[in-house]
C-alpha cells in the first residue's frame, strides 16, 4: 500500500500534465473556446478513471496475485503511463510533431 501512495503524486503530475497540454492544444491550436464544464467533465473522467487504478492495485495487492506479475506498483506505473502518454500526444500536437502510427501505417 506504501507503493500506490507514494506513486499518488507522480500520477497527480502525470495528469496535471494531460489536462493543461489538452487544454492549451484545444485553445491555443484548434481555436476552441474554452468551456468550464468540459474542463470539470474531463476532470472528473480522470479522477475516475484514476480512482479505478488505484482501487485495482488495492485489489491487486490485497489477493497478493504478484506471482503472476501483477503487482500495485505495475498498475499505478502503468496508470501514469497512459497520462504521460496522452501529454506527450497533446504536446507533440502542440509543436507541430506528426506521429506516426505503425499499426494503421499512417
Amino acid at each position: 500500500m506504501i507503493e500506490i501512495l507514494n506513486l499518488l503524486p507522480v500520477l497527480a503530475v502525470a495528469i496535471a500534465m494531460n489536462i493543461g497540454t489538452g487544454i492549451y492544444y484545444n485553445i491555443g491550436t484548434k481555436r476552441i473556446h474554452f468551456s468550464f464544464q468540459t474542463l470539470f467533465y474531463g476532470m472528473g473522467k480522470a479522477g475516475i478513471i484514476s480512482a479505478a487504478f488505484i482501487g485495482l492495485a488495492f485489489c491487486f495487492e490485497a489477493t497478493d496475485l504478484s506471482s503472476i506479475g501483477v503487482t500495485p506498483k505495475f498498475i499505478m506505473t502503468s496508470a501514469i503511463a497512459i497520462y504521460v502518454t496522452k501529454a506527450m500526444n497533446s504536446l507533440s500536437k502542440i509543436l507541430g510533431i506528426d506521429i506516426v502510427d505503425k499499426q494503421n501505417g499512417d
